[in-house]
């Protein structure tokens, strides 16, 4: 009875053994199907659902590029992001993609970061890949969809990429600050703005040096209005600068100046900043 045992135990690590190796085996293939698809293609977004908030239409103009050696690239054929793609395996025991993670991240300061996480995937095949988050905090869940295809030739406005070509000419000055009709101007004297196509945004006075980002997004991308274009800043300062970290919305605009606006859903205030051209 014991010898008959002994027997049957070793027989049953076998088997877990077995079923174990070929788990893995199928599991890697479904890694690796995942990993071809989304580098032989470019790729948009189609949905993204952030807490309930649907903020699409933020990368509604981008045409997304999964390289092999893990660069996630970003282009709208302004703005050039650049960010880290992989895919990894929280269970290798079995081959369900409920297990697998599409990790994205981008280091940047605007709405890309948003798209930063360990997603996991609801589905996928040959012409998209489906992705949730569910918050550990909040229990919040965000949800991402990428899609093989390109932006539509009429995604990006005009006024959209004349904008961001104007600004990314040359440098900048702060000719008004006014923050919540408190003129605060001066704290900005002597500074310089370059706009770099990367979405780098960085203030020099020739003694110290700020680096922040900067982007341009439009909340509907089926028509050419101002009024649906906002012109993001952010500076990870403690500082004056964090002041000018908003979606600001354009009052104006030409190849040497621009007027911005924001106001205030909480108390109604009102802000203005103007960059002229030096």
């Amino acid at each position: 009875m014991k010898t008959a045992k002994l027997i049957f135990m070793a027989l049953l690590v076998i088997s877990i053994s077995s079923c174990s190796d070929d788990d893995d085996v199928n599991n890697i293939q479904t890694q690796q199907q995942i990993e071809n698809l989304v580098q032989s293609n470019n790729f948009v977004i189609t949905n993204f659902i952030d807490s309930g908030n649907n903020e699409t239409g933020h990368f509604r103009c981008y045409g997304f590029t999964f390289n092999s050696d893990g660069t996630l690239i970003a282009n709208n054929g302004v703005n050039n992001y650049s960010g880290t793609w992989s895919i990894t395996n929280s269970n290798s025991n079995d081959d369900s993609s409920n297990d697998l993670d599409f990790n994205i991240n981008f280091p940047l300061n605007n709405e890309f970061e948003d798209l930063n996480d360990d997603w996991d995937i609801v589905s996928y095949n040959s012409n998209s890949i489906v992705l949730i988050d569910v918050s550990g905090g909040n229990g919040g869940t965000d949800n991402l969809t990428f899609q093989i295809g390109t932006p539509a030739a009429n995604c990006t406005s005009q006024i959209q990429n004349t904008i961001s070509t104007n600004v990314q000419s040359g440098t900048w000055r702060i000719t008004l600050f006014e923050d919540s009709g408190v003129d605060e101007t001066n704290n900005f004297t002597g500074y310089n703005f370059t706009f770099n196509s990367s979405g780098d945004l960085n203030a020099n006075n020739g003694s110290t040096d700020y680096n922040g980002t900067w982007s341009i997004t439009n909340s509907n991308s089926n028509d050419d209005n101002l009024d649906d274009l906002d012109f993001n800043i952010n500076f990870n300062l403690s500082n004056n600068f964090q002041d000018l970290n908003d979606d600001w919305d354009f009052v104006s605009q030409t190849a040497t100046k621009i007027e911005l606006i924001d106001v205030s859903g909480g108390n109604g205030d009102t802000d203005y900043l103007t960059f002229e051209k030096n």
